[in-house]
């Protein structure tokens, strides 16, 4: 039988739950900043990793697209809505 997680799995998620919680701590900031931290910390740079976790998550909103050296870039930031 199949393990639910497999270590590549586990791994990948480790990764999307740092990226909301650089945000968290640093947002808002552009794709850009962030694929740069994640150098810094030696983290994987892996596009669908990342666009997982700024799509998917409830608590991460593009507040805005900026564009940078000619190209556009979007803005991202950790949000939780208050009741």
């Amino acid at each position: 039988m199949r393990k639910r997680w497999t270590e590549e799995r586990r791994l990948q998620r480790e990764q999307a739950d740092w990226i909301v919680g650089f945000l968290r701590e640093n947002g808002p900031t552009t794709t850009r900043e962030i694929i740069d931290a994640m150098k810094r910390q030696e983290i994987p740079v892996q596009a669908h990793i990342i666009s997982r976790a700024l799509r998917k998550s409830p608590f991460v909103v593009c507040v805005e697209k900026i564009e940078i050296d000619g190209q556009q870039q979007s803005v991202w930031a950790f949000h939780v809505d208050e009741e």
